[in-house]
């Protein structure tokens, strides 16, 4: 749900077009897609963005803006550098690009019309005629997905790799539950980061629905939680837990992105068990960020308390 792209510096060269007229099309057309659906690949441990930086007085205006928005939105990915030497061209940045891409798949490479021109791999598209390229095309605001954490991790690869805050909301979770005993699990990955990401998990303060619902006291859902603090702690992080009046939807809201999970982050052991995440807008992130922001709701919420290292 969260695409990654290497950008060639040529894409901010007029120069490096076909008609340099066309930059003015191009560039545009490619900016709000890396801002709202993407991270883009910082070659060489950040070597990429000092590199356009460096150079910005002689390319494009939306260069350095592009940039800016990415640094401060959080979607530079650093990577580590593949190539001996320090790219000098577009066809050796390409090059790097196309390395890293065979240790970690990336959505796609995108050059200006000269790089393409000498670089015919089908991961490369001209920016010219992205929007012909298949992988572009490919581009979706939903996945379905099966109800499986292994599948849950395909899907969240990158969030977990480059969030920095992670809310998990789902009014059912319960990590003592049979069909939430592996929800630790989406967690993990988060443990070899050097700097580990703020997590929040966001529920009802009751249990079940209709009849059959009842209402555990804060000493209750310590325990219930007790189990997956115990493996947070094993693996350094920290989450705190958020315990609200009732409500029914479930998403997953990160400073990179945001999602609607219909059915929650529990699994299922029957086959092919699917739901249909969609990504949201902008607007619709903020919304749900702040309906479960203690500070703008603060009579919704029940209690809340920290499980993991030092909790």
């Amino acid at each position: 749900m969260l695409d990654e792209y290497a950008l060639i510096p040529d894409i901010f060269d007029p120069a490096a077009y076909s008609d340099p007229a066309f930059i003015e099309m191009c560039l545009p057309h490619l900016k709000e897609p890396l801002l709202q659906e993407a991270v883009v690949r910082d070659l060489r441990d950040g070597g990429w963005s000092e590199f356009c930086f460096q150079n910005a007085g002689s390319l494009h205006r939306l260069c350095k803006e592009i940039l800016k928005k990415l640094r401060a939105s959080n979607r530079l990915r650093r990577f580590p550098q593949q190539n001996a030497s320090a790219p000098a061209t577009a066809l050796e940045w390409c090059q790097e690009g196309l390395a890293g891409h065979g240790i970690a798949p990336l959505t796609g490479i995108i050059a200006a019309h000269g790089t393409k021109q000498h670089c015919t791999a089908a991961e490369v598209a001209c920016i010219e005629k992205l929007t012909g390229t298949p992988w572009w095309q490919a581009r979706s605001p939903s996945v379905t997905v099966d109800r499986k954490t292994a599948n849950y991790l395909a899907v969240l690869g990158r969030i977990l790799q480059q969030a920095n805050s992670l809310m998990f909301v789902d009014p059912n979770l319960d990590p003592s539950s049979h069909n939430y005993r592996e929800f630790g699990q989406l967690l993990v990955p988060l443990a070899g980061r050097a700097i580990k990401p703020r997590i929040e998990i966001h529920r009802s303060f009751c249990k079940g629905d209709g009849p059959a619902r009842t209402f555990p006291t804060e000493t209750d859902w310590k325990a219930a939680f007790a189990i997956l603090g115990n493996a947070l702690d094993a693996h350094g992080l920290t989450a705190e837990i958020f315990f609200w009046d009732d409500f029914h939807e479930r998403y997953l809201i990160a400073d990179v992105i945001g999602i609607s999970v219909p059915a929650g982050f529990d699994i299922t052991a029957r086959p092919d068990d699917w739901s249909t995440w969609g990504r949201l807008g902008r607007d619709d992130k903020d919304k749900i960020q702040r309906l479960f922001d203690p500070a703008a709701r603060a009579g919704s919420l029940k209690w809340r308390f920290v499980i993991g290292k030092a909790a």
